[in-house]
């Protein structure tokens, strides 16, 4: 096939009072990936549009999209309609499955009625943003079909690339495979100052991989221990990707949204790639690495330069090989195999003035000294038993926690997670819900450091983290603050089979 170019709660508002509140008369927005090249402008609002309260309704439901050459595929849809707020809140990506971008702006306030338009559960978790336990998307929240869940928060987080999926319990895996995820930007005045790309040189780019069958349906088929693994690469939705391009900068926001699947991302040239930001934002200046590894869940955000390239040249986004251990399922390729991501290629001369700018903002370090369990790590050993991944010997239970999964609002601890056990040895994707944390130190054992040295350079762990790779043989600390809310919360492998098998657990951050 050829290059596709593409240039249960009380209820906080009732139903009246909401739209009441919203006002009437605007349309919907209907989802789908940006247009051709994702060339359709989609600047931010001001800062004083920002300042507005943002109402809209997202809804789940069943739908089609043509994906393929020949009969539409069967997708489940995330639609939303914004009813207050910038013209902006709400993106569509025409031609694409996956849900429309959200965006915001730091300190704005956001009121979401979910509809869930499903034949089961659901529940929608906003990946990477700290928010407060009752709009977090916890499993415990989920509804039924027919019945919708009103989620009220302010962004707390800095500018950023971050997410939103479903999170029912042992039901996360099926519903985003079948298409419900989307992206969820965050601006702030930080970034706005930093000199970066905008517009049609701001793209996004969600990764994910997927199976069809003869008649073009997704084939959601689970090679067991090692959860999904697809043999077809979509960006933003779409096969054979082509993104056409000026000779100018850009920055790619990059958003690995598959199930199971990492990647390990380089120029088909081998010239390094240029990281400007992770999963919580922007880094406080560029880094230079060979080569970048992407988890399930992970973002990471790029300056490409385009600058001395010609009209008809192209540049390949590739997936190198790794080693990953672990099983596969059968299912090829297996984790670590070389894939070709996507290709951009240039149509279009036109003069740039921005260059990399050697700072992009103000990170605000952590000090272990002043973590309150400094000497005594707050440790979560990966295991398996009884064929089950399980976090410290546990599986999930909707509404329970031990007492060594209990924290205090306002202090910062040391979290280690341990991929180290005797048992089945693969990658494992770990993601806290509450706020993000900062990497402290890795380290890896004699059984797995050869595989090792196949991903270490990768790692982007000088900003703030949500998710992070631990790979066999791995420990790796994290300095984690509980700054803002209190109650229930979970953890959880993102690797989304294994946390649907169990591999979750709650946290309860005390007041």
């Amino acid at each position: 096939m050829g290059k596709r170019r593409v240039s249960p709660q009380s209820d906080v508002w009732s139903r009246r009072a909401f739209l009441r509140a919203a006002g009437l008369g605007v349309g919907a927005v209907a989802v789908g990936g940006l247009p051709r090249a994702l060339r359709s402008q989609i600047l931010p609002g001001t800062i004083a549009q920002y300042a507005r309260p943002a109402r809209l309704t997202l809804t789940a439901a069943p739908s089609t999209e043509q994906i393929l050459p020949g009969g539409a595929t069967n997708v489940w849809r995330f639609t939303a309609q914004r009813l207050a707020g910038p013209y902006d809140t709400v993106t569509p990506i025409p031609g694409s499955y996956l849900g429309p971008i959200l965006r915001g702006w730091k300190g704005q306030r956001f009121q979401i009625r979910f509809q869930n338009n499903l034949s089961e559960e659901s529940v929608v978790h906003w990946h990477g943003l700290d928010v407060p336990p009752s709009s977090d998307g916890h499993p415990r929240n989920a509804i039924g079909p027919g019945s919708f869940y009103n989620y009220d928060f302010t962004i707390v987080n800095r500018a950023g690339t971050y997410l939103y999926h479903p999170h029912p319990d042992m039901l996360t895996g099926e519903q985003v495979f079948r298409g419900l995820a989307g992206l969820f930007i965050v601006h702030d005045a930080e970034e706005r100052a930093a000199g970066l790309p905008k517009g049609a040189c701001d793209v996004p780019i969600v990764i994910q991989d997927r199976r069809f069958d003869v008649g073009n349906q997704f084939l959601y088929n689970v090679g067991g221990m090692a959860g999904f693994l697809g043999d077809q690469i979509l960006v933003n939705g779409v096969p054979n990707y082509e993104l056409e391009c000026y000779t100018r900068a850009y920055r790619l926001r990059i958003a690995n949204v598959s199930n199971s699947r990492v990647y390990k991302l380089g120029w088909g040239d081998g010239s390094p790639m240029i990281v400007v930001g992770s999963d919580g934002g922007l880094l406080e200046s560029p880094v230079e690495k060979p080569y970048l590894m992407l988890a399930p869940g992970e973002r990471v955000e790029v300056w490409l330069d385009l600058r001395n390239k010609k009209v008809g040249d192209e540049l390949l986004l590739k997936s190198l090989q790794f080693s990953a251990q672990g099983p596969s399922g059968g299912q090829l390729p297996v984790n670590g195999a070389p894939l070709d991501i996507m290709n951009f290629k240039v149509v279009y001369q036109q003069q740039e003035t921005l260059v990399l700018p050697p700072y992009l903002s103000q990170i605000d370090r952590y000090d272990v000294n002043q973590a309150v369990n400094r000497d005594n790590p707050r440790v979560f050993q990966i295991s398996v038993v009884d064929g089950m991944f399980r976090l410290n010997g546990r599986l999930f239970e909707m509404k329970s926690w031990e007492p060594d999964e209990e924290v205090r609002l306002g202090d910062l601890e040391v979290w280690e997670f341990r991929n180290d056990s005797s048992g089945m040895r693969m990658i494992h994707p770990m993601h806290t819900h509450g706020p993000p944390f900062q990497v402290l130190e890795r380290t890896i054992d004699s059984m797995g450091a050869a595989n090792y040295e196949t991903v270490r350079y990768g790692y982007v762990d000088e900003g703030w983290k949500d998710t992070i790779m631990v790979m066999p043989g791995e420990r790796v600390k994290v300095l984690i603050k509980f700054t803002h809310f209190s109650g229930l919360y979970v953890y959880h492998c993102h690797n989304l089979e294994h946390e649907d098998m169990g591999m979750m657990r709650n946290y309860y951050i005390n007041p």
